[in-house]
């Protein structure tokens, strides 16, 4: 957790915030205390963006999406706000850091964490996929290792299955850069299987330490997602079938 910084609220609707658990390009995530004991996430756009109506329908969307996957494999929806001035969604603290920062401060996982993290966050994508939905961020920064087993968190660009384009311009691939399966690349579809080549690449990366289409520029990367072989060394035994075929470069191909 970081300190709040000049220009954050102290509270928002009833909540009392105590720092910043992150921040991206839509809006920031604070951890705050619940009025009735306990500690909880509020997650609220930037100011700048409070009057843009296709960014709040956007956060409605993202409470709506949240509220539809069973709770055990994300954090859980608290309260929603979307109906407010400054609208906000608090959710579940989980209590763990990201894999991102695991892999950043330790390295690799030990191979039977790798293969936690894999059957975690593979049950999570069964039931967003459940739920109809495309959670199309899946990356290591948006997986909570807590206690309990791997939270997926962070449905700000999910989509339903049958939605072709919501808040979405002509020529934009929504998503991380190193975690878009080629086929989204390419100017296709967001599909279930879309999601699998994203758990490909994070369980990929939590047992190496590196991600299989190697570093660099954005479009070096995604010229490598799209034409050349991941490199897979280092991944175990147990997981390194499941990982190539979820890194098919067919969707067809990946299993579901």
């Amino acid at each position: 957790m970081r300190p709040l910084t000049v220009g954050d609220p102290v509270i928002i609707g009833r909540y009392l915030l105590l720092g910043r658990l992150g921040s991206g390009g839509m809006g920031v995530v604070y951890l705050a205390e619940h009025p009735r004991g306990g500690l909880v996430a509020v997650k609220t756009p930037h100011a700048v963006h409070l009057k843009d109506p296709t960014l709040r329908a956007r956060f409605a969307g993202e409470v709506a999406f949240s509220r539809r996957v069973v709770p055990f494999c994300t954090a859980a929806v608290v309260e929603d706000g979307t109906d407010r001035d400054r609208p906000y969604l608090v959710s579940e603290h989980v209590p763990g850091p990201a894999l991102s920062q695991v892999v950043a401060a330790g390295g690799p996982l030990t191979p039977d964490l790798a293969y936690g993290v894999a059957l975690g966050v593979a049950g999570a994508m069964v039931a967003v996929h459940d739920a109809a939905l495309v959670h199309r961020d899946l990356k290591p920064a948006n997986v909570l290792l807590s206690a309990r087993g791997p939270r997926v968190i962070d449905f700000g660009i999910a989509r339903d299955v049958d939605t072709t384009g919501a808040y979405t311009e002509a020529g934009q691939v929504m998503g991380s850069p190193g975690w878009v399966s080629p086929e989204r690349l390419t100017g296709g579809p967001a599909l279930p299987a879309s999601d699998v080549f994203a758990w490909g690449c994070l369980v990929a990366f939590a047992a190496t330490g590196h991600h299989p289409f190697g570093a660099g520029e954005d479009d070096v990367l995604a010229r490598r997602i799209v034409l050349e072989a991941p490199r897979l060394d280092g991944v175990p035994a147990p997981l390194r079938p499941a990982v190539e075929a979820a890194l098919a470069k067919d969707p067809a191909a990946r299993p579901r």
